[in-house]
């Protein structure tokens, strides 16, 4: 029998890492040590696993894993839980975001991607859907964040170009200028979400621990 159900017409996918000692949030470690950055990072990545949610039949969730030798499938299911996964490719983050979009709307016939990480453990299903229900009026979907880069990126399949992930300066606070250029030099529309905080430095932690955003 062949299954006949038709794929999620939405797919939200969360960019990650295995919690490794000494691989997961680099600058944080810089101040605060291996170990405490590896226990904020599994305390993130838990966070942002359980404000996100499960799967639905109109939505589907997808760990997005970056390489590492260290990988094998109970460590995977440790960090990652039952949900699906797949192997992040591509030298640049550009190029694996760009890969990423490319494979879901060419093969699995998606109608909307959305794309995460693990920055912002307090980011909201409600926030998620929303800007999948931005896509409707939009092309393109951004959530700017306040060191000039964003935590989500979203765009609908007939908007999707791979060029709007290339040639961008990945970790400077020209990310979302960059980017939002690509989307207009497109000649496409984009809908911006509300400005939130990632958590990359210690004094970011601090913020997080004070405010709880």
């Amino acid at each position: 029998m062949f299954d006949t159900t038709a794929p999620p017409p939405q797919r939200l996918l969360v960019f990650a890492r295995l919690p490794e000692l000494g691989k997961v949030k680099t600058r944080l470690a810089s101040s605060l040590g291996d170990e405490r950055a590896l226990a904020v990072y599994e305390a993130m990545l838990r966070d942002l696993l359980q404000s996100i949610g499960a799967s639905t039949t109109e939505t589907e969730i997808e760990i997005v894993w970056a390489p590492t030798a260290a990988a094998t499938g109970e460590k995977l299911r440790r960090a990652f839980g039952e949900r699906n996964l797949a192997m992040q490719t591509g030298t640049t983050l550009g190029d694996r975001l760009a890969m990423a979009f490319s494979e879901r709307f060419f093969f699995q016939a998606t109608q909307k991607i959305i794309a995460i990480g693990v920055d912002d453990p307090r980011l909201s299903r409600e926030t998620i859907d929303h800007a999948f229900a931005l896509l409707d009026s939009c092309e393109w979907v951004l959530g700017p964040a306040t060191d000039g880069g964003y935590y989500l990126i979203g765009c609908r399949a007939g908007a999707f170009d791979p060029s709007v992930f290339a040639d961008i300066e990945w970790g400077s606070e020209k990310v979302l200028a960059a980017t939002l250029q690509k989307i207009r030099d497109l000649g496409t529309t984009v809908a911006i979400l509300p400005m939130r905080s990632d958590i990359d430095t210690a004094e970011d932690l601090e913020r997080y621990e004070r405010t709880g955003s």
